[in-house]
């Protein structure tokens, strides 16, 4: 029940930073024009790429960091900041211009800019590469949590995908409000595990500060 509790911590936190709804204003404004099969392939070709880059980044950031001398502590400290900022940035709303125009597009944008930076970007990769280095109950990468990653993976592509095929009727239903009220509510969740990330690295970096705490 305690691993259960982790793992879904752990999809809680890729999901909501991956957060599918978000692509959904971009995905319509550039399938402008586009048939129902097209824009399709377009969604499947986002959610494979969203796969794609956070299994590399499971499968090769633990390397990355043993090649440049960064440890498990440092880099959760790092990643903890980086997504608590993004987190803020969910909550506060977003203050730079529009990453896909306005236009209609080929389907090049699929890949960039929707699937990254815009859904698995630095908030989501961090957290895998958070996850798969120190494992995600803590306790150190094992082959069954790289496993349960890779499949939570999975499953966060698979609703990046039926989000952006039925982007349509959600925004019928939730409206522009609706979506920016559940990217709030997910910012916190986010800010939130964030700052645990940040205690956990701080106390891996400074066993003393953990020993000393109430």
């Amino acid at each position: 029940m305690d691993h259960f509790t982790e793992y879904l911590k752990v999809f809680i936190a890729v999901f909501v930073l991956v957060n599918p709804l978000e692509g959904i204003p971009i995905y319509l404004a550039r399938t402008q024009g586009m048939s129902n099969a097209q824009r399709l392939a377009i969604a499947r070709t986002t959610s494979i790429a969203i796969a794609i880059i956070l299994w590399v980044a499971l499968a090769l950031g633990h390397v990355v960091l043993q090649l440049l001398g960064i440890s498990v502590g440092a880099f959760t400290l790092a990643g903890g900041i980086i997504i608590f900022l993004i987190a803020l940035k969910m909550v506060l709303g977003p203050t730079g211009g529009d990453l896909g125009g306005s236009g209609p597009a080929d389907g090049s944008f699929a890949i960039v800019p929707l699937a990254i930076p815009l859904l698995a970007g630095p908030g989501p990769i961090s957290s895998v590469i958070v996850y798969a280095s120190k494992g995600i109950t803590g306790q150190g990468a094992s082959l069954s949590d790289d496993l349960v990653l890779a499949g939570i993976i999975l499953v966060v592509a698979v609703a990046a995908f039926l989000s952006l095929a039925v982007a349509d009727p959600a925004r019928r239903l939730l409206g522009d409000t609706g979506i920016n009220v559940f990217t709030r509510i997910a910012g916190i969740l986010v800010a939130a595990i964030a700052l645990g990330l940040v205690h956990e690295g701080l106390g891996m970096l400074y066993p003393q500060l953990a020993s000393s705490a109430p």
